[in-house]
């Protein structure tokens, strides 16, 4: 039997992706997330973790997160983005009227993800883990930084490019680079933290519509290019100037690839953009449309890709 590889991240190690925690507990918690967040937190299961969005009522994205089930069905933690737990904690508190719900702010956490041929790998050393598809498909392990560096010893840790690698193969938005405040989650690949048979939540009006439609303007694709940009960068095709804008890139085995949002009209494998301003580069579209809304009856199939792959 061939031994499985199994690579790990520490997100304190990657710019914009430290966590912190926030603990909602309360015997109204489950019903007040559901008609809250994006996600259908009824999917919480004792060893698995669901992404999710916290929108505005017109559908924008406020910030990602990634729910973990508590100690009983009173209680749920939520994994987020460092910069955005206050601003969440002080709105879910705004939010809760009549429910009982207490929310409490733990602070930054320790998070590893780990990940072996783009799959989640089996518990660790005996941390603290969940399944989750986000940040990225793998097992999502929490602790003090030195206790899962102490646990993920004997496998490979990854850098910043390698934790990049994986997320530009798997399709994973990460926050800051594809995902943004103020976007649709399906104009920057996250439509996998949307459930559209759960009821109403916040936002959930506008994105039904799309759903029903089936269409956004902006839509997140793979890109291939011979070198990378320093920042992110506009993107222009023939005919338009803002044809988009490239989000993350890695070295890989045949060049720089990366993710990128676009305008839908270039979301075809093979469209040539180049990018705006001095010392323009040549970027090619790998891919359809990924993690966008296919709307009702697929009338827009996703393009699909397969998670992992040779690195």
């Amino acid at each position: 039997m061939v031994a499985v590889t199994v690579h790990y991240a520490l997100l304190d190690e990657i710019p914009g992706q430290a966590r912190a925690r926030l603990r909602l507990h309360g015997p109204d918690t489950r019903r007040f997330l559901q008609g809250t967040l994006s996600a259908d937190v009824e999917s919480l299961g004792p060893s698995n973790a669901v992404a999710a969005a916290l929108c505005t009522v017109k559908g924008k994205l406020v910030t990602e997160l990634v729910l973990l089930p508590g100690r009983d069905e009173e209680e749920v933690c939520v994994l987020l983005p460092a910069e955005t737990s206050e601003d969440v904690a002080r709105h879910f508190d705004d939010h809760i009227i009549m429910d009982d719900v207490e929310v409490e702010v733990q602070g930054r956490v320790g998070v590893a993800i780990a990940w072996a041929d783009g799959e989640p790998p089996p518990a660790i050393g005996g941390l603290p883990s969940f399944v989750c598809r986000h940040p990225a498909p793998s097992r999502l392990c929490l602790g003090e930084l030195d206790v899962l560096e102490a646990a993920l010893a004997e496998h490979q840790k990854v850098d910043v490019n390698g934790w990049d690698a994986h997320r530009i193969a798997t399709a994973s938005p990460a926050w800051g680079h594809e995902l943004e405040a103020g976007f649709f989650p399906p104009e920057v690949g996250f439509v996998y933290a949307v459930s559209y048979d759960k009821g109403c939540f916040l936002g959930q009006e506008p994105l039904a519509r799309i759903h029903a439609r089936g269409q956004v303007n902006r839509v997140m694709v793979q890109v291939r290019a011979a070198k990378a940009p320093t920042e992110r960068v506009a993107l222009a095709a023939e005919g338009r100037e803002d044809a988009g804008r490239w989000t993350s890139w890695a070295i890989g085995d045949d060049g720089i690839e990366g993710l990128a949002i676009v305008r839908r009209e270039v979301a075809v494998e093979g469209t040539r953009l180049t990018t705006v301003g001095e010392g323009s580069l040549e970027v090619v579209v790998a891919s359809g449309p990924l993690g966008d809304d296919p709307g009702v009856g697929g009338r827009r199939r996703a393009a699909t890709v397969k998670l992992g792959g040779k690195r």
